[in-house]
């Protein structure tokens, strides 16, 4: 059996768990601050992602997901990496890498509000041509990339929230549509994203430290 059929055989079996991790995955980034359980989680996303793209697109297309959210799992991880030095360890936990715009439990309480309020009202918003959980998986994506965009401020959650956005726009668009050219520009375009956010994760990590630095380097300084 190929890699392939094994794929396509997976995800016919797990199709409403995959839905149901992917959604939990998604709400995880926005809900935590370590930046270890956010890569983590969004790691587990694209691969439920790539389970639910076998679905409607052929499996070797859909596998391409899984290898776009390991790269960009990487880049974000060395960017964090270079952010999370002995110097940050020592500073009070507010202080430290990253530096969040709301408390975690206020996220938390969000997205609970949220959930409720999606699965109240989910039932009576359709999305033509679009099988009824796919509906639901895109509705809630679309749900928690907004809120974490407006919860954060910081570039890797933020980002994040935005990657989860263009995959929910991915989903709706290869049910739509299966074109191999489609394929290649939307994960070239994923992995251009990730590379940016990589970018900003650490141009504004180490912005944010340098005042802090320059002030530790007069005191020390001073008789």
């Amino acid at each position: 059996m190929s890699l392939t059929d094994f794929l396509r055989q997976v995800s016919i079996l797990i199709g409403l768990p995959a839905v149901i991790i992917a959604g939990v995955a998604a709400a995880l980034i926005v809900i935590a601050r370590d930046w270890r359980v956010t890569l983590f989680a969004y790691a587990v996303f694209s691969v439920m992602l790539a389970l639910l793209l076998s679905q409607v697109i052929p499996a070797e297309w859909a596998l391409q997901q899984v290898i776009v959210g390991g790269l960009i799992a990487v880049m974000l991880y060395l960017s964090a990496r270079q952010l999370r030095g002995p110097r940050d360890a020592l500073q009070p936990p507010e202080l430290r890498w990253p530096r969040m715009a709301s408390l975690t439990g206020f996220r938390f309480l969000v997205m609970v509000l949220l959930g409720v309020a999606f699965l109240a009202l989910r039932t009576r918003i359709a999305i033509p041509l679009v099988d009824p959980l796919f509906s639901n998986i895109l509705l809630w994506l679309v749900v928690v990339s907004v809120a974490g965009l407006t919860l954060h401020e910081e570039p890797l959650h933020a980002g994040l929230a935005l990657l989860i956005y263009l995959a929910a726009a991915e989903l709706l668009v290869f049910t739509l549509t299966q074109r191999r050219m489609m394929i290649g520009l939307w994960q070239g375009m994923q992995l251009l994203c990730g590379l940016a956010i990589a970018y900003l994760v650490l141009a504004h990590g180490l912005a944010a430290a340098a005042p802090a630095e320059q002030e530790e380097s007069e005191n020390g300084g001073a008789p």
